[in-house]
């Protein structure tokens, strides 16, 4: 009773830090809603997103649309690569690395360190895609890129680059269990962020590595000293993410030290700002903790039911409860047959014990081959020569300058050093054409299992929207037809025929939708019997016009299922805008093939003034009409008919025809 009542006493105190940590966020987005303009806008949220290690999870998806929207909206191509930047970190923050990884990785390749005007771009994606390799256990590919970003970051005198990258190959060294060179790291990446405040995260997260290095190493009193450190910098900061994640190292290391009261305390914080980010039980070392917690207050069972619970497998894009969480890596299964192997043997249970053991060893069978420590020892030691080289060719320099007599040391020296650049340069080439392939292999995968949740997501909305909303919308059709519009005045008559004419607009409109959704691909001929249907429809209320349809079709095209529903949708507002206004006793809709495809919808009645006055106007058919044939990449041209009328035609070339 009071261990709980110090719990919930600390929980009641710790809302006013948590609430103090998001005041930063609070006054970021008082920028969103204060702007004025598009572009202001945009920066304030690109400012926000860059907090996203500290937005619920629900909220940054919001923001990361209005960035990608405002982005693009914008043109500026600098605009559209932050945009991308803040959609990989969305991915990344929802466990989506595949998809994380195909969004990042154009925007890293196309701005170029060299270039002032993308550096910092590059910087931002670089780390960002390393630090998606080392969430997916991928340590000599982040190690390969850190380790660029570091020596890119000595080129332009980048602090900041150089202590956050070396800061983040220490964290690499502790997932490798190597706690002496992560010191190394920490105590490098200290030296360059010196006392500047604005380093004070950075400091936090050395502090935090340093904690962890001195517990594996059971300097437990060292271990505390810097947790503390790097807890209460991280507490005066704005990352929430990095916040949650010490408290639950700190709480591993007050367990080791016997303290179970401080560790449940440190716990209890990381849950409430897990809480504010929304982020579930979405990280494996936090169940660590608990599984921890529970064997020390010897509640074994609950340590082993709650292990169960977590090793469940399955496919993150066909999953139907979005706070499931799948453990598919082989490295966090074998967290978890470890703490179960634990359990077992403290319970005395000899042949689950024993059966555990055997999934261990076939478990580190699998996880040391994928992972090997050949493959990080290498790309540690072409970081080493590299490093080894810039320091001797530096020293030969200072050498030449005050002493001319060693002049002809100094050219064999050179010589050497170039016949080793020369070796070295091909080893490298071949080592980057490697990494080059199993990227571009991984990028292609990536791409496809995206385009597999899509086609998925469309069918699930098409059967959603023909099951609920159709349903619905037929039902209250029908139910309007009861009515005895005789039994009614005039304003209630009136009222009636509207709820009737729209209900039945519902009903076309949905299925129109359906018809495109339900399709992976649609025919030009397909597209022309639907309207055809739709004409047939029209008719009833425009009796005095005669509707036609042609088609002059040598060859039977396809239409992505997307691009169908938009053609549709085009020709349906020309053809509704031409009899409602033209005053035409006659409309012909056209569809043509010849190296391409093209649709005209003609009228001959009193015409316009042609694509100038069409510009002008500020309708939203004809906005939408010219929106939908850009978002695809078409052609659309209002012409004079003649001898009277107009024609609007929609083109695209045989590069944009699916077959």
């Amino acid at each position: 009773m009071v261990r709980l009542a110090v719990a919930l006493i600390f929980i009641i105190g710790f809302s006013w830090v948590v609430s103090s940590q998001t005041g930063h966020i609070d006054s970021l987005k008082q920028l969103v809603y204060d702007a004025k303009t598009d572009q202001e806008k945009l920066k304030a949220i690109l400012l926000l997103c860059d907090e996203f290690q500290s937005l619920n999870r629900d909220t940054f998806d919001l923001y990361t649309i209005q960035a990608k929207q405002l982005a693009y909206k914008s043109g500026e191509e600098r605009n559209m690569k932050l945009s991308a930047i803040v959609t990989a970190n969305n991915y990344y923050r929802w466990g989506w690395m595949d998809s994380a990884m195909a969004v990042i990785t154009p925007v890293l390749k196309e701005s170029p360190v060299e270039n002032p005007q993308t550096r910092d771009i590059y910087f931002k994606a670089g780390r960002q895609k390393a630090l998606y390799f080392g969430s997916k256990s991928k340590y000599p590919e982040a190690l390969e890129l850190f380790y660029q970003l570091v020596k890119d970051g000595e080129k332009f005198q980048d602090t900041l680059a150089i202590s956050s990258n070396m800061n983040s190959i220490s964290s690499i060294e502790l997932f490798r269990e190597k706690p002496r060179e992560s010191l190394e790291w920490c105590r490098k990446s200290l030296h360059y962020a010196g006392k500047n405040k604005q380093f004070d995260q950075i400091r936090a997260a050395v502090y935090v590595n340093m904690s962890e290095a001195f517990k594996i190493l059971n300097i437990l009193d060292s271990a505390i000293i810097y947790s503390e450190k790097g807890v209460a910098l991280l507490k005066k900061g704005n990352n929430l993410m990095s916040l949650a994640h010490s408290l639950q190292r700190q709480s591993d290391i007050f367990l080791k030290a016997k303290n179970t009261d401080k560790a449940a305390t440190a716990l209890i914080e990381m849950i409430a700002v897990r809480k504010l980010l929304n982020d579930g039980e979405m990280w494996t070392d936090d169940n660590m903790s608990l599984i921890n917690l529970y064997i020390e207050a010897n509640e074994v069972d609950k340590a082993i039911d709650f292990c169960n619970k977590q090793l469940i497998t399955g496919d993150l894009y066909q999953r139907t409860d979005s706070t499931r969480v799948f453990v598919n890596d082989i490295g966090q299964k074998l967290l978890y047959y470890e703490a179960l192997a634990r359990c077992y043997k403290i319970k005395g249970d000899q042949n689950a014990y024993q059966n555990m053991l055997e999934q261990i060893i076939q478990a580190k069978d699998s996880f040391y081959t994928a992972r090997s420590e050949k493959a990080i020892a290498e790309v540690q030691t072409k970081y080493d020569v590299e490093q080894k080289e810039n320091t001797i060719m530096h020293q030969k320099v200072t050498i030449a300058q005050k002493n001319n007599q060693m002049l002809l040391a100094l050219w064999l020296g050179l010589v050497v050093a170039a016949a080793a650049w020369f070796f070295f340069r091909n080893y490298r080439k071949k080592q980057k054409n490697k990494v080059a392939a199993a990227i571009g292999k991984e990028k292609e995968l990536s791409i496809l299992a995206v385009a597999d949740a899509e086609e998925n997501e469309r069918k699930r909305i098409a059967a959603d929207l023909h099951d609920n909303l159709g349903a619905f919308a037929a039902s209250i059709a029908s139910n309007l037809d009861l009515f005895n519009i005789g039994d009614f005045d005039d304003q209630y008559k009136t009222a009636l025929q509207e709820l009737n004419k729209n209900s039945q607009s519902i009903v076309s409109q949905l299925g129109d939708t359906i018809w495109a959704l339900n399709r992976d691909n649609l025919t030009l001929t397909a597209i022309s019997d639907r309207i055809k249907l739709f004409l047939n429809q029209l008719k009833k209320s425009y009796s005095n016009i005669d509707m036609i349809v042609l088609e002059n079709i040598n060859q039977d095209i396809e239409l992505k299922s997307t691009h169908a529903f938009h053609l549709f949708r085009i020709i349906q507002e020309a053809v509704t805008n031409a009899v409602k206004h033209s005053r035409t006793n006659r409309l012909e809709i056209v569809f043509e093939e010849n190296q391409g495809w093209k649709v005209e919808i003609r009228d001959f009645g009193k015409g316009t003034s042609g694509e100038n006055e069409v510009k002008k106007s500020d309708g939203n058919g004809l906005r939408n009409m010219r929106a939908r044939a850009e978002m695809v990449g078409w052609n659309i041209i209002w012409s004079d008919n003649n001898p009277s009328g107009t024609i609007v035609t929609i083109s695209a070339d045989n590069k944009q025809i699916l077959n």
